[in-house]
């Protein structure tokens, strides 16, 4: 069976190397490959970034992981997205320097990176994986677009032998509390059935945004991973203030961002 592919935009900073070795972790536990992408400006940058990122992969554990590295002159708002693509890539792991890093790395920068593929983002900061990943939380809103990446959600689920605990939020209407709940066994249903097991739905309640909600369960319940849709028409909207404080989060947990337009691709 091919072996899936994790891409790894590197630059080489400290949180890229971390970037690398989260991306080892789950390539181990998937049995992937990893390939690292470095975007110089010019043709001219190639020989000598090439030469540069051979010592970097040399020096890596490649023990039942292959590494491989790419060097592409151009531009990362294209290029990480195109060879993504072109790889077939499960999933791109990206690093970022927390909340003041996103000013730099997010905001319009990471959504002319993120909406330039279908390729779901697993977004990592300087904290390490310290473990296989066993536990993803996937939030549930009123709005039918974080349905529409279940399917991806459990293809990675499976691939790395993991459950998935679906969280919504508290609402004071009634019709739309309704609604929200029954999106929650909607979302344990098709888990269930695409072959997820021990897929839990759980109710959040108390203070704070539902961000704050969703991170605080996610820490009391040892999550690996968070996994959110965002959402191509109102990309700015959405992924604003929700996504960028669920990816800055202080206890450093990945969030896999996966895009609403073609999330039914079967990544891994």
């Amino acid at each position: 069976m091919k072996r899936s592919t994790l891409l790894v935009p590197y630059d080489f900073t400290p949180v890229a190397d971390s970037a690398v070795k989260d991306a080892i972790t789950i390539a181990k536990q998937t049995r992937a490959d990893v390939v690292l992408l470095h975007v110089v400006k010019n043709t001219k940058e190639m020989q000598s970034a090439n030469t540069k990122l051979e010592a970097v992969v040399q020096k890596l554990d490649q023990t039942e992981v292959g590494i491989r590295h790419r060097i592409e002159a151009g531009s990362i708002f294209d290029d990480i997205g195109r060879v993504a693509e072109e790889l077939k890539a499960s999933v791109i792991v990206m690093g970022t320097h927390g909340a003041k890093g996103m000013q730099k790395v997010f905001g319009s920068f990471a959504i002319k990176v993120i909406t330039s593929t279908n390729v779901p983002f697993m977004v990592v900061q300087e904290k390490l994986i310290s473990r296989e990943i066993n536990k993803i939380v996937l939030p549930i809103t009123a709005s039918k677009e974080s349905l529409q990446i279940l399917t991806s959600t459990a293809n990675l689920a499976k691939a790395l032998n993991a459950t998935v605990e679906v969280v919504y939020e508290t609402k004071s209407e009634i019709p739309m509390q309704r609604k929200i709940k029954n999106y929650a066994q909607i979302a344990l249903q098709q888990l269930s059935e695409q072959g997820v097991k021990d897929s839990k739905a759980y109710k959040l309640q108390g203070s704070g945004s539902y961000q704050e909600q969703i991170l605080d369960f996610s820490k009391r319940h040892g999550a690996d991973l968070i996994s959110v849709a965002y959402y191509t028409e109102k990309v700015f909207a959405q992924f604003d203030k929700f996504a960028q404080d669920l990816i800055t989060n202080k206890d450093q947990i990945p969030t896999l961002i996966i895009k609403t337009v073609d999330s039914t691709v079967g990544y891994f």
